[in-house]
């Protein structure tokens, strides 16, 4: 087998690709979540002077996501104080380009297809939803 060959990439990867993406147009830094148990973290800004306040669990392209998946998601969240965003990645429609908002289409791959990640937040008394502040440019959590 040559050395330049392509790697071959899991649909599993393109969603988690798809969804970095999605996080980063939003105005994100997304990095590796694997250390606390999800896929993706967003910060919203630098990680050296902010925590991250969300985990991103991408939904594998089979969709299944059950009761369990989600209960040890939550756990996991609440002993890191993040908010669990669930994400699920769809390749776009005709019927939903007329209903989805032009900024909230993904452009990915070759050739390029459109996609539309779907986001459902899922926060505790631990780890209270909160929305990234543009404004301040620095997260919630900071590092002291």
């Amino acid at each position: 087998m040559s050395s330049k060959s392509p790697i071959n990439r899991t649909d599993s990867d393109h969603n988690i690709s798809i969804t970095r993406k999605h996080f980063t147009n939003k105005g994100y830094r997304v990095h590796s979540g694997l250390q606390f148990g999800c896929e993706l973290v967003l910060y919203a800004d630098d990680p050296s002077r902010v925590h991250s306040d969300f985990c991103v669990h991408v939904v594998p392209p089979d969709g299944s996501l059950d009761w369990r998946m989600i209960q040890t998601l939550t756990r996991l969240v609440v002993s890191t104080g993040k908010t669990l965003i669930v994400a699920n990645v769809k390749e776009v429609t005709e019927e939903m380009t007329k209903e989805k908002e032009a900024d909230m289409i993904v452009t990915y791959g070759e050739p390029p297809l459109r996609y539309v990640v779907e986001e459902l937040a899922i926060a505790t008394e631990h780890a209270p939803f909160r929305h990234k502040n543009a404004k301040k440019g620095v997260g919630l959590q900071t590092k002291h």
